[in-house]
């Protein structure tokens, strides 16, 4: 019996020491130092004319809640820079009147990271990503929470790429 409870607690302390060197985050990233996130250039030529603007302050305001990255403008372990590359707006689903039932909104970004801490993390990459609407709806009226769903997809995976290490 009484080896039973040195099993027991030998598993315990065991259990304590492995769990004692792991740092948890409910967004899943352990980096920590700072960051910059360049101002994104809009070179698709189109699209809302704060598109690059709204990406450039989403992106920083993502890391600055979802990380203990700490946003800089000069001398930081990462650095986010890009632009966005592609605006389009498409005609899908078309209906017996030769009409389109919805439209698509489809926006690429071209994004540069750069790691200071481990160059081999470093790395250039286009994400994509788009938001339907009905045709029923005007582009002026569905751009402006089609653009933030996008960015919201776009900005969680540029997020998991750079430092969320799953």
């Amino acid at each position: 019996m009484q080896i039973k409870i040195k099993v027991i607690i030998l598993f315990i302390l065991l259990g304590a020491i492995a769990c004692k060197n792991v740092s948890y985050t409910l967004s899943g990233s352990t980096a920590s130092g700072t960051i910059q996130v360049m101002n994104f250039n809009n070179i698709a030529g189109n699209g809302p004319p704060n598109l690059s603007q709204k990406l450039t302050e989403d992106l920083k305001s993502y890391y600055l809640q979802n990380s203990r990255l700490r946003i800089t403008n000069t001398d930081s372990d990462y650095i986010i820079e890009g632009d966005v590359v592609s605006y389009q707006v498409t005609p899908l689903a078309p209906t017996a009147q030769d009409q389109a039932a919805q439209t698509r909104i489809t926006i690429t970004v071209k994004v540069r990271f750069t790691d200071n801490k481990e160059t081999s993390n470093n790395f250039e990459q286009t994400f994509s990503n788009y938001a339907d609407f009905p045709q029923t709806t005007s582009l002026a009226a569905a751009e402006t929470q089609k653009v933030q769903e996008i960015y919201d997809k776009i900005i969680f995976d540029i997020f998991q790429k750079t430092v969320a290490n799953w």
